[in-house]
């Protein structure tokens, strides 16, 4: 599929996603959006994506949230071409997705994450910020409520206190504060950035995906669940892993004293 508002890209393993509205700091329009989505989709379904860096396009904003122009067609009542999908579509439906995918995920953020950029990387793994980034709960400024799922996914970052201080304020807070609140893991020279996402990666996507994937969905799975639930996933998820070939290869490199070559099978 061709995009009009985003880049897909593959190399060895690892798919970068960047947001490419740089004239308009990546906010989100609907079409945007809808790419967005398909992109995911598209990157879920092939095997032989085992990592996925999303970042934006330019050096001012990772995403500045979602394009005045959609907020301002909805003071003045304007109603998009609309069938019963979008009627009943949850509003930020989109974000979780990256929670939902297989692969494992890395927010490399190079400038200014507002609004849904914040739910953006909230739903990643693993977020990496430029010393350039700045971040800002900014729905508080228009009047809204946050969306997106980042009052479920925020707090899990940051804790309850530091998240309701960000949603009621709005401010805007720099990359090393990002970094003393654990809402990012690291932070790197902008020049560096996309270096430290993709040595990353990289270490990443040289693992085995399968066992990878379980444990990921085994992290956000135990969030909802109780220590039971998290022992019997565990034990059904050890069961398939040690049914690959990837755990041979694991057991065989070990016992050979070698790096280790997994297939994803």
């Amino acid at each position: 599929m061709k995009y009009k508002n985003i880049v897909l890209e593959k190399e060895n393993h690892v798919v970068t996603l960047m947001f490419n509205r740089a004239e308009k700091m990546n906010t989100i329009s609907m079409e945007m959006r809808e790419e967005i989505v398909a992109a995911l989709n598209e990157v879920n379904e092939d095997d032989d994506a085992r990592v996925l860096i999303l970042t934006g396009a330019g050096d001012r904003a990772f995403c500045a949230g979602v394009d005045v122009g959609v907020m301002s067609n909805r003071i003045a009542g304007q109603v998009e071409e609309t069938n019963r999908r979008k009627i009943t579509q949850r509003i930020g439906w989109h974000i979780p997705r990256l929670r939902e995918m297989r692969t494992p995920t890395i927010a490399a953020i190079n400038g200014v994450a507002a609004g849904m950029g914040v739910s953006f990387i909230s739903a990643c793994d693993i977020r990496i910020a430029s010393e350039k980034a700045r971040f800002t709960c900014a729905w508080v400024n228009r009047g809204l409520v946050p969306d997106g799922g980042i009052t479920y996914l925020l707090p899990q970052i940051v804790g309850i206190e530091k998240a309701l201080e960000l949603f009621y304020t709005g401010e805007v807070i720099d990359a090393q504060e990002a970094l003393r609140i654990r809402l990012v893991g690291r932070v790197v020279p902008a020049d560096d950035l996309m270096k430290a996402a993709r040595e990353l990666a990289a270490k990443i996507a040289a693992g085995p995906p399968i066992a990878q994937e379980m444990a990921k969905y085994g992290v956000y799975r135990g969030l909802v669940t109780d220590i039971g639930g998290t022992l019997d996933f565990e034990s059904y998820a050890v069961k398939v892993c040690t049914a690959t070939e990837d755990f041979k290869e694991g057991v065989q490199s070990f016992v050979e004293k070698r790096k280790p070559e997994f297939k994803g099978r």
